[in-house]
């Protein structure tokens, strides 16, 4: 069986991998090592994707470890051909920090250059 096949080494959980086919309509399967190891020797194996219409499509890894991105044609006719990359990582979810934890802003203590607090001594006229 002809395939096409992207080793995409260590991967972790929530990355997420691009997969852009120029030509037409492909099974494109994102697998670990050991699913990988089945799908060349012709066993059951579990994956991630499918039958591939539009292009580009973004698949996210599951768990970390191992990865590979396997492009074929079986079932269907024509021929295509793919680039993968691995996207970015989302950033972290934005989590507002209340106001009372920035030491500039806390009355009675000052902060210095270096990390140390003093006790406010300011003066007011009142």
């Amino acid at each position: 069986m002809k395939y096409l096949v992207y080793d995409l080494k260590q991967l972790k959980r929530g990355e997420r991998v691009q997969v852009t086919l120029s030509g037409n309509a492909a099974n494109v399967c994102l697998m670990d090592s050991s699913n990988y190891s089945n799908y060349k020797s012709g066993r059951s194996y579990r994956y991630v994707g499918g039958l591939i219409k539009r292009s580009p499509v973004v698949l996210g890894v599951p768990n970390s470890g191992h990865w590979y991105v396997t492009v074929d044609m079986k079932g269907l006719r024509g021929t295509t051909n793919a680039s993968v990359k691995v996207l970015p990582s989302a950033l972290p979810t934005y989590q507002e920090t209340p106001l009372s934890s920035v030491p500039s802003l806390v009355q009675g203590r000052n902060e210095t250059p270096f990390g140390i607090v003093e006790d406010d001594e300011r003066e007011f006229d009142v």
